[in-house]
């Protein structure tokens, strides 16, 4: 702000050096000239004045600062970098040639009992991260000191899926010095990025129905986002946001509403709604949890769809038959109004898929140049569609899939494998974690699930099929076959990273961040973190050095619903939450994590007969407790809080001893633990947990615990007596 009497004074010199009003006043020379060195005097003060009051704009991200950083890699300032979502920097200082010289450069620990998944931002030489409970961290991508640090007071009580949605958060967005993040209770917050002060806050979603865990994404000076639910019957949409007022703009539903009410748009009318029953509204799905990417060159907004239904409780009864649009798609509309303009829907009559992330390129495919969205939903496929159309031209699995033979490129649907022949089952082959692509080596690099060789597993649909294993490939999309591909130890692992340098980067479960050649697949380098890694590694320069930036610790809604054993291994996943930042020749020791074995607290007397222990396993899948305890039991291996939801194997003697508090009344709802004697009313309108139901419970629980505990103490016992 100009002060008053100095934009006065500085209009007044202008004036009268104004060679008009030279003969009107017959001004003298010496007095023009004084008045010339009076201007010269304010205009330094003013300079001085703005200089010292509005220094360079911090988190300063719009579409030509993102157009000019894209050949340079200084900086990340976007999911996947650019807005093709790439996930490819140019930076080559870092190489294949001499990775083996990667050091740390700085760390910094974060305070939370879950991992850190997101996938960090770096304007300017400050990185912008996000951690459970949508905290936010803007750190010096340098040095590592904290800059700052912002809570947004996530409630955990409204929701069942609000309370699981808040326990991980995939990252931030960043423009026109503004930092944007969903929360776990369904808003979407604007945090000044200079005082980490809010500004504003949206409502996305209903907090009594479900939460945020994934990054907003931005352009043209809106913020684009969606919420959870698919699982939850929860009925979808994407909506955008004025970054400046968080004002809604547009929103584009993805399954009919109530029919006595109007549509919200055409394409519900027209489209949608003949492929659903009427209740369509109420089995819901077709959420936009994750896979969200602007197009500058067709101007659409491009975002993949999750399956439709619930999978839980008494809402696993709603079930519809047919298309169920816009579930299972991916989905074109235009950025400026969120009006449709294409979708291809990549679910199937036997197999519902869930979308996830979609990349941009230019490709030629069959001698014709093409713009293109890529994408890999759970069902293993690769999907290219041109970009302005939407059509269909080319889809082929990256692995050995049971669901499906092939997809008819003239009709766009799948020939699917018959249930009475073993289909109708897929285990999750590519999940949200993003895949990376290369124009130089032509290649897209796909954390991916697979099979083990010779497995004698029977299929299973989601994320706990047995013998599967982790599998990194490097996919030729125009030739439409892998180039090369690496096993992994556990089946589920991070997000890539590729770099001019000829390299690629991922972090897995066990703990180990590895570089391979991009175009060969070679391990050049590697460490073990002593954490598991299910976030997004980036890349940035800093004063003419580059760093890879990596955050680390057992995290992701996975951990929640998915057995441990899937995504860490009983080291890893006790490993610390951290931000690790690497650099050639970096020297700061490595610190290793110390590992702390938790004992199993021994458990109560088990008075409940077997019978009553199997009915208790089915009822905690029916109650959901499998939805946040982890299903068999299988957590954390540890009664850890701070954020994180407690191995019910390790719970000590007080929690027994309030069983009928803590689950049925509810004491610790707060916490995100809800009373099943009056559970949430969206999840459960009618369904209620007896006393009998919650003491079968807790005969499977104490039955897991004393498992355990014996399996404690037979390991204890076995081990070799050392020598005095």
């Amino acid at each position: 702000m100009i002060p008053l009497h100095r934009h006065k004074r500085t209009c007044e010199v202008r004036t009268l050096l104004n060679p008009s009003n030279f003969r009107l006043r017959k001004v003298s020379l010496w007095k023009v000239l004084l008045l010339s060195l009076a201007s010269i005097a304010v205009a330094t003060v003013f300079n001085q004045h703005i200089s010292a009051d509005n220094p360079p704009k911090t988190a300063n991200v719009n579409e030509a600062r993102v157009a000019a950083d894209a050949a340079e890699g200084t900086n990340w300032l976007l999911n996947g970098r650019t807005f093709d979502s790439a996930h490819f920097s140019p930076l080559k200082q870092i190489s294949d040639q001499n990775a083996g010289t990667l050091g740390l450069a700085w760390y910094m620990d974060i305070d939370s009992g879950m991992g850190i998944v997101s996938e960090p931002i770096v304007v300017d030489g400050i990185a912008y991260i996000s951690a459970p409970q949508s905290k936010v961290y803007a750190i010096d991508a340098a040095t590592g000191k904290l800059i700052w640090k912002f809570d947004p007071k996530v409630r955990l009580d409204q929701a069942l899926n609000g309370s699981y949605s808040a326990r991980t958060n995939a990252g931030v967005a960043v423009w026109e010095g503004k930092v944007f993040v969903g929360t776990g209770d369904c808003r979407l917050v604007a945090i000044d990025a200079s005082t980490a002060r809010q500004l504003w806050e949206a409502q996305v979603c209903e907090p009594t129905q479900t939460g945020i865990t994934n990054a907003p994404h931005v352009a043209k000076g809106k913020v684009f986002m969606g919420y959870n639910g698919s699982d939850d019957a929860v009925r979808g949409a994407i909506a955008a946001y004025d970054a400046d007022t968080g004002k809604e703009l547009w929103r584009f539903w993805t399954v009919p509403g109530d029919p006595k009410k109007p549509f919200e748009s055409k394409a519900l009318k027209e489209i949608a709604a003949k492929t659903w029953p009427p209740d369509a509204w109420k089995i819901g799905g077709g959420d936009v949890w994750t896979a969200i990417t602007y197009d500058p060159v067709t101007d659409f907004v491009i975002f993949g769809t999750a399956g439709a239904g619930a999978d839980y409780g008494e809402l696993a009864e709603l079930r519809a038959q047919g298309d169920k649009l816009f579930a299972g798609c991916i989905v074109a509309v235009k950025a400026e109004t969120g009006e449709y303009v294409w979708h291809y829907q990549t679910s199937s009559p036997g197999l519902q898929t869930e979308n996830n992330h979609i990349l941009m390129a230019d490709l030629t495919i069959d001698g014709e140049k093409r713009h293109v969205a890529m994408t890999v939903p759970k069902n293993g496929f690769f999907y290219i569609l041109d970009a302005q159309t939407g059509k269909l031209l080319s889809a082929k699995p990256i692995v050995k899939v049971n669901w499906a033979t092939s997809i008819d490129l003239s009709t766009g649907k799948a020939v699917e494998v018959p249930a009475s022949q073993g289909g109708g089952k897929q285990w999750t082959v590519h999940n949200w974690w993003p895949m990376s692509y290369n124009a130089g080596t032509g290649l897209v690099y796909i954390p991916a699930t697979d099979r083990k060789p010779n497995s004698s597993a029977s299929i299973e649909t989601g994320e706990s099929m047995k013998q599967t294993e982790g599998r990194l490939v490097a996919w030729d999309p125009v030739n439409q076959t892998a180039r090369w591909s690496v096993e992994e130890e556990i089946s589920t692992n991070g997000g890539v990273l590729s770099t001019a340098g000829n390299l690629m980067f991922q972090g897995q479960g066990s703990g180990e961040f590895a570089a391979y050649t991009a175009d060969a697949g070679k391990k050049v380098w590697s460490i073990d973190t002593g954490s598991a890694i299910e976030s997004i590694p980036v890349t940035y320069s800093v004063n003419g050095e580059q760093y890879v930036l990596l955050p680390v610790g057992w995290g992701s809604g996975s951990r929640l619903f998915a057995p441990s054993w899937t995504m860490a291994t009983p080291r890893s996943k006790r490993g610390p939450s951290r931000i690790l930042a690497f650099k050639l020749g970096g020297s700061v020791p490595f610190p290793t994590p110390p590992d702390v074995v938790p004992p199993v607290p021994k458990p109560p007397m088990q008075k409940a007969d077997a019978a009553t222990i199997a009915e208790g396993a089915k009822l905690y899948k029916t109650f959901y407790c499998d939805g946040c305890h982890s299903p068999g039991l299988d957590g954390s291996s540890a009664w850890v809080l701070n954020g994180a939801i407690p191995d019910l194997r390790y719970a000590p003697p007080d929690v027994h001893a309030q069983w009928y508090s803590i689950v049925l009344a509810g004491t610790h709802w707060d916490k995100g633990m809800p009373g099943f004697a009056d559970p949430p009313k969206f999840a459960f309108p009618h369904l209620r947990m007896t006393t009998k139901q919650a003491d079968a419970i807790h005969a499977y629980v104490i039955d897991g615990a004393w498992k355990a505990y014996n399996g404690e103490h037979e390991t204890a016992s076995a081990a070799p007596t050392r020598k005095k």
